[in-house]
């Protein structure tokens, strides 16, 4: 097909919105729709390359193959190689693996469905993720390899090639987006992320050009639709934003945009003309691959994401990177090919696959750790220093649910006697071990049910973006299955409890909140609190009825990844200190969920356990110690971490065991049995007298700096 000056302004249109998007800058939260203009205009080039082809009789099947990896994949493989480069000296083994993961998944053209099967509780942050663009490329390159075969069996099927290509193409789409209608509110990921649902975008562009020979616009209203066209994109990149449902009815607006530009061939319009534009859309394909890892470079070296100087340098470098890509590699690719012929393309492969080497090298070798310190090694392992049950006990625990033959639950210890029922979310199951070395010395096990991201209440409902999740019937079948249990089996209770009602964060995410009994979460964040404040308690005072119930208290959240924030800090020759919160903070963004557990603590015998006096010191509360992490990332304790509270839970199993080190209680401490409840939060398994302020910081800091040292031993000293 010819050059066409409109279509090449329209992909600097939208490689500039995807990429300012990106960058942060404000009023354009809806700057993704970029990706969805480029689909159109795939469609569009991909359908006049094959249909006009076809028509002359001279398609060829390999060819078309043979062009399109020439066009796309050298810069790509380059990009990924560079990135490896860059991997190799500044990320961390764990890092670097998964890097060379998805670089792999990119070249092959399947980061689409890798990025989707990551869209879980635990995954990577996307921020981390260098090459979490590619999915586009991938469902671009899905839909060429499928695309030509369809026409050419429809070209010697059909005498009346053109009206079945438009059958065909009127069919495809509109099969493709009833079933983005389908799944959008159910199934959001992958409505996002795979090519079904995304066909019809392509097909768009593909009816244009079928049905471009129709209309013979004159100029002026050809300037016009085009016109019209572009102020449609620009229109839904303001207006829309990460919460839309997309694909859906609303991406119609962009896509219909980017078909009003194409269909206009307003080839002498200032927007088809415009210097800047024609620039960018010549170098589109290499800006966009490069735009990316510098968002992610930006944050890696922790600078500020949202200063203006911030963004003018990274929207830069995005340029220069793109425009050294553009002439280095994406134009002389294709010039390799038709000066050496099967000579140049047998070199442009042979690239390819020494990345691809490169990238399965890195990949078995677990990042090759021995390229950087020890202490970074280490510090990079304690992201995995994980159960390592986790899979079958936590993540996959909510597949089994509808199968009343199959354990939800999962035992943990050799004896068949169950001592405990632990009932948590990934909380839980990050303090599972600990609780498994504190009843060993009993000779009987614990019972772990939980799932990733459900609290162990009933009638809790978490949603997705639209629908509920499976959490309600979850803790429905957990609670008739410990009913099952005998009555005097004690029942450990732990969750995340303020990412329920706060969100994950201190931006209110809303990601993790919960409504109950199917309703949504309440929007208004005071009535959100009261009403999960009463209905924690409720809860807790449900459960007493049954058995003796002890509450964890929150872990500290650590607001930042501490494995990789320390590796990286050292990897760039910082000098970390070790990853650490105010308790005054850890207060604050607890403090719904403890009062409202302390208010069970009163009401109805339930026994708080505080994990603060073994994870904080002096004020504040500690993710790492002597830059060993204690977690596996920003709020799951890893499996030293929870180590440090077997002490805490041993005394629930082991009476002989000398007292806790007390805390000071919100009101007067009461000491008993360990049948007994005070109303702080400290648990007290003998009598404890009296201990003022001073020598309750004294014990958290001796145990800190012991490292897990017994409770006998702080007594002791």
């Amino acid at each position: 097909m010819r050059f066409k000056g409109d279509i090449n302004a329209l992909r600097g249109v939208a490689v500039t919105l995807v990429a300012l998007f990106h960058f942060g800058v404000p009023g354009l939260d809806g700057g993704f729709i970029g990706v969805d203009v480029f689909f159109v205009i795939s469609g569009y080039l991909m359908t006049g390359i094959i249909v006009g082809r076809l028509e002359e009789g001279r398609f060829s099947l390999l060819d078309f193959y043979i062009a399109r990896f020439v066009r796309i994949v050298p810069a790509l493989a380059m990009t990924c190689a560079a990135l490896l480069a860059f991997g190799w000296f500044y990320l961390d083994p764990r890092g670097y693996k998964i890097l060379a993961e998805h670089a792999g998944a990119s070249i092959g053209f399947f980061s689409n469905f890798a990025y989707w099967r990551e869209a879980g509780y635990f995954d990577t942050s996307s921020q981390n993720k260098w090459l979490l663009h590619t999915w586009s490329l991938s469902v671009e390159w899905q839909f060429y390899m499928l695309f030509p075969v369809v026409l050419v069996l429809a070209s010697r099927w059909f005498r009346d090639r053109r009206k079945a290509f438009a059958a065909l193409l009127w069919t495809m789409g509109g099969a493709s987006f009833l079933l983005s209608l389908a799944v959008v509110r159910g199934y959001p990921e992958a409505n996002f992320f795979l090519l079904p649902p995304r066909v019809w975008e392509m097909v768009a562009g593909g009816l244009v050009l079928l049905y471009a020979d129709q209309f013979n616009f004159n100029q002026r209203a050809a300037v016009w639709l085009q016109m019209l066209g572009v102020a449609a994109i620009l229109l839904a990149a303001c207006i829309f934003t990460e919460a839309s449902d997309w694909p859906g009815p609303l991406t119609l607006l962009p896509v219909i945009g980017a078909a009003c530009v194409i269909l206009s061939d307003a080839q002498h319009s200032s927007f088809s003309r415009a210097r800047p534009l024609q620039w960018l859309g010549r170098r589109s394909y290499s800006i966009y691959l490069w735009h990316w890892p510098v968002v992610v470079f930006i944050r890696y070296v922790d600078w500020p994401v949202h200063e203006a100087v911030t963004i003018a340098g990274g929207v830069t470098a995005s340029l220069a990177l793109g425009w050294l890509s553009y002439e280095l590699v994406e134009r002389h690719s294709g010039a390799l090919r038709h000066a050496f012929g099967r000579a140049g393309l047998g070199a442009l492969v042979g690239g390819v696959f020494t990345v691809l080497f490169a990238c399965a090298a890195v990949t078995l070798g677990n990042g090759y750790g021995s390229r950087l310190p020890q202490q970074v090694r280490q510090i990079s392992a304690a992201s995995l220093d994980v159960d390592p049950r986790r899979n079958e006990c936590l993540i996959d625990s909510v597949h089994r649910l509808d199968d009343p033959d199959r354990e939800i639950g999962c035992r943990y210890g050799k004896s068949a006697t169950i001592g405990a029922i632990l009932w948590g979310d990934s909380h839980g199951n990050a303090v599972i071990t600990g609780v498994a070395a504190a009843i060993e010395e009993t000779h009987r096990s614990v019972m772990f049910f939980g799932t990733s991201g459900c609290p162990p209440l009933i009638g809790a409902s978490r949603f997705g973006k639209h629908r509920e999740e499976p959490c309600r019937r979850f803790a429905a079948r957990v609670a008739s299955e410990i009913a099952a249990y005998p009555a005097d089996v004690p029942l450990v209770v732990v969750a995340r409890f303020s990412a329920y009602v706060e969100g994950k964060g201190d931006s209110q995410d809303p990601t993790i909140l919960i409504g109950f009994d199917g309703a949504r979460p309440l929007t208004d964040i005071a009535q959100r609190r009261m009403r999960y404040g009463r209905f924690v308690t409720n809860d807790l005072c449900a459960l007493a009825k049954m058995r003796k119930v002890y509450v964890l208290l929150p872990i500290p959240e650590m607001g930042r990844d501490v494995p990789d924030y320390l590796a990286r800090s050292l990897i760039l020759g910082r000098h970390p200190a070790d990853v650490s919160i105010p308790e005054a903070d850890y207060a604050r963004r607890n403090r719904v969920a403890r009062d409202a557990i302390d208010n069970a603590v009163r009401e109805c015998g339930v026994t708080a356990l505080d994990p603060t006096p073994y994870l904080c010191r002096d004020e504040r509360c500690y993710g790492s110690q002597s830059l060993v992490p204690l977690y596996i990332d920003g709020d799951h304790l890893n499996r030293r971490g929870s180590a440090r509270l077997v002490p805490l839970f041993r005394q629930l199993f082991v009476p002989a065991t000398a007292p806790l080190p007390a805390r000071e209680p919100n009101t007067t401490q009461t000491t008993g049995p360990a049948t007994q409840t005070g109303v702080g939060h400290a648990v007290t398994a003998t009598p404890v007298p009296a201990i003022s302020p001073a020598r309750t910081r004294i014990h958290a800091s001796l145990f800190f700096k012991t490292g897990g040292a017994s409770p006998d031993r702080m007594a002791a000293s």
